[in-house]
């Protein structure tokens, strides 16, 4: 009953549409460098408002696979990611590229994408609701130990930009406070007097503030320059051949496994899981030395890893309620717009919608292929856009989405504060990933310590509960102070060299 409920609401014409929109505007932002995921989900959320969850959800899922996957045009045609996770599909996409191979690279780049997505897809098919189970019985100290862990391991994995990343993590959770206080509602905090501040700033302003304009602010130097990149031959369908698909069969999947888990684990993203997975796929390979020179085994390798952590971010956000990238925070905070809470209570109460977003990521995985291969040298041609006709068009988008929230002109004013602010952070080497995933989770945070310390009395009352919430908050201490630890022995071992 249910597996037809789901047929039912998906694979209409509408919803099948609204997918491949989302595709297709995901692969463009994906494609143009300087544009990406969050800042193409973060433009689009306001058009979601006037729709339902499944159809909302559609566009979004479509945007976020697109999205990952239009990086790896400007990657492998012209050695510059449209995307943060398409970094190391320069490494052998552009070599193959000058070795007039662009179009045997583009098709080897959509088709291991596709095998990731479908990959981690079927893995949050089957662990999202075992991890939704398990988490039925937390309590506010678990969340609270869940969130803070989340964050914790946001920051401690940005080795060298370690101490940056707890304070865009810091600044992040303090302007969640701004507003009525959470629990018991009775005091206005940090409005300066505002009234319109009383209820706090809107997630969507503050995505759009901090993701899009600063990229705009960035590139002002560069408005007048335009890509050209290399010619890619015409074809209908642009697919591997079948002999390459077999020979690469492991490395797809080792990419995927490692993508996958990675994936899961907060803030890491799709740029590490390409280096590390390329990094991998070499140290095993019987030939590591043509890893660099245009070998389509590190193509295969970075590609399915970095596509494979879209579902693996996607499971702790259904499963848990917590967010595993910038943009699984993003869609959390689109589908709480909806007025329905991601977390072990969906899986249980909302059994249809879970599932139904699970299997709208497989159908967005498989239109982000069937328009890959069917697109590629058009898309090509996208990247030559001039930036100065693309950002005004961006900047009108933003104004437009801030203000469609609450209609008020107050909300425009705090979007160009966010502008400057996420341009200030990024201009000074600040990550903005733990700024926005502090920003979803910092009221889930606070309000769950406070609601621990009311029901244990104190701090050191919560701390002495043997529970997963406990055992969390500790590691969550220890994370930066270990990897902390394990950097500086690292440099240490490096200066005795």
């Amino acid at each position: 009953m249910e597996l037809a409920e789901i047929l039912q609401s998906v694979l209409v014409p509408s919803c099948l549409l609204l997918i491949l929109i989302g595709v297709v505007i995901g692969n463009v932002f994906g494609c143009i460098p300087g544009l990406n995921g969050p800042i193409a989900v973060a433009l689009i959320l306001p058009v979601t408002f006037s729709l339902d969850i499944i159809p909302s959800m559609c566009l979004i899922m479509g945007i976020y696979m697109g999205s990952v996957t239009g990086g790896l045009v400007s990657a492998i045609l012209l050695k510059i990611p449209g995307t943060a996770a398409s970094v190391a599909t320069t490494f052998d996409g552009y070599p193959m590229t000058l070795q007039g191979r662009a179009t045997e690279a583009l098709s080897i780049g959509a088709f291991a994408s596709v095998f990731g997505g479908i990959f981690s897809a079927i893995f949050l098919m089957l662990l999202a609701p075992l991890l939704a189970q398990m988490a039925v019985g937390f309590g506010p100290w678990e969340y609270f130990g869940t969130a803070l862990l989340s964050l914790s391991l946001v920051c401690s994995m940005m080795s060298g930009k370690r101490l940056k990343a707890f304070i865009a993590m810091t600044i992040g959770v303090l302007l969640t406070m701004v507003g009525m206080s959470p629990v018991d509602g009775v005091a206005a905090r940090y409005t300066l007097g505002i009234s319109s501040l009383e209820s706090g700033f809107e997630l969507v302003v503050v995505i759009i503030g901090i993701f899009a304009l600063p990229e705009v602010l960035h590139s002002l130097g560069g408005i007048a320059e335009k890509a050209v990149p290399s010619k890619v031959e015409k074809r209908w369908f642009y697919v591997p051949s079948r002999s390459s698909i077999k020979k690469n069969l492991g490395v797809m999947l080792q990419g995927s496994v490692l993508g996958t888990a990675i994936g899961i684990l907060p803030g890491m993203g799709g740029g590490a899981a390409g280096l590390i997975s390329y990094e991998q796929a070499k140290r095993t390979s019987k030939t590591p030395e043509k890893f660099g020179t245009g070998f389509d085994a590190g193509l295969y390798s970075c590609e399915s890893a970095n596509n494979a952590t879209t579902g693996g971010a996607l499971v702790p956000m259904l499963a848990l309620g917590v967010p595993g990238d910038t943009v699984t925070a993003i869609i959390m905070g689109a589908i709480a717009l909806q007025g329905i809470t991601p977390g072990p209570l969906l899986s249980m109460q909302q059994p249809v919608i879970f599932k139904t977003i699970i299997f709208i990521v497989f159908v967005a995985n498989i239109f982000m292929f069937l328009f890959q291969i069917t697109t590629i040298r058009f898309m090509a041609k996208i990247i030559s856009i001039p930036k100065y006709l693309l950002f005004p068009i961006v900047c009108v988008f933003c104004a437009i989405g801030a203000i469609s929230i609450n209609n008020s002109i107050f909300d425009l004013m705090y979007l160009m504060f966010f502008a400057i602010v996420g341009y200030v952070l990024e201009k000074n080497g600040y990550p903005l990933s733990p700024f926005v995933l502090a920003f979803v989770l910092g009221s889930i945070v606070e309000e769950n310590l406070r609601r621990s310390i009311i029901y244990y009395s104190d701090f050191a009352g919560c701390m002495s509960q043997v529970s997963i919430g406990t055992l969390f908050v500790i590691l969550a201490v220890l994370a930066p102070i270990v990897l902390t630890a394990l950097d500086i022995r690292k440099e240490k071992k490096k200066a005795g060299v």
